[in-house]
């Protein structure tokens, strides 16, 4: 089984819809490719993600007395002649469906906003997982280098877009180098720092599809600053505390023009 293949089955494995025997060779498959084994861990690693992030709705209280209270109308007592055909199937309809309404409102609102959530939340463990990653195989770099004027070029006809490189070694963050990566469904740039004995990912691509959100946050240990400036998404990585993280990330925003270039 070749790579495009495994791909185009690995959501259907995950799903449990393959038979024993195509499972082994996908299987068989990952056991060789670092390419194919990054991606089925970066889906089960957003299935997870999924499962926990995704928010749960309950019905307020006051939405469950109108539906009791409903119901009770419509429920004829032994004094209360009895109503038309007509009248039974038209006025449990209209009430019926004003509630429906009410509660697809009350879901789609939710749900936007539990979606939009859920993706940032999505993003971070995928961008985590791939600063893990990076450290654990030893390949923080594809180009190292401490000069971003030999870093920047590096990318040219590699990626389609130009990620901005900085030079932070005066405030205590030297260039190591950069890589290419696969984040949020699409090649990125990861461009790599170093703070002491730490490595700091830096994630770009472009925000034309999905603009990131500004963002703070922290998962077992690793924080995350997220932003987007010009036509760029970053998203910075690393084990530092979030104090310095921050400070890295204002510096990256404010010291150069970050306007894609193509030099």
């Amino acid at each position: 089984m070749d790579c495009n293949e495994t791909r185009r089955l690995l959501e259907a494995d995950a799903d449990g819809e393959l038979d024993l025997v195509r499972h082994l060779e996908i299987e068989a498959h990952l056991r060789t490719c670092p390419d194919c084994t990054r991606l089925a861990e970066n889906l089960r690693a957003r299935r997870a993600a999924l499962r926990t992030s995704l928010p749960r709705f309950t019905a307020p209280p006051q939405l469950a007395e109108k539906i009791r209270a409903a119901l009770r109308a419509e429920t004829p007592s032994p004094a209360t002649p009895a109503r038309s055909p007509r009248a039974k199937i038209i006025f449990p309809v209209w009430r019926i469906a004003g509630l429906t309404a009410s509660i697809a409102v009350a879901l789609v609102a939710g749900y936007s906003w539990g979606g939009a959530r859920a993706r940032s939340d999505l993003l971070l463990d995928e961008a985590i997982s791939d600063h893990v990653r990076s450290l654990l195989v030893s390949h923080l770099t594809d180009v190292t280098s401490t000069d971003q004027h030999t870093v920047k070029p590096w990318f040219a006809g590699k990626l389609d877009f130009s990620p901005t490189v900085v030079d932070l070694a005066a405030e205590g963050f030297p260039l190591a180098g950069g890589r290419l990566e696969h984040l949020d469904g699409r090649p990125a740039a990861a461009l790599v720092f170093h703070r002491r004995q730490h490595a700091i990912n830096v994630f770009i691509w472009p925000a034309a599809s999905s603009a990131v959100s500004p963002r703070r946050a922290e998962r077992d240990g690793y924080h995350t600053e997220s932003w987007k400036q010009s036509d760029l998404n970053f998203l910075a990585v690393s084990e530092i505390p979030a104090s310095e993280l921050a400070r890295f990330a204002e510096l990256f925003r404010t010291g150069t023009d970050l306007r894609p270039r193509s030099e």
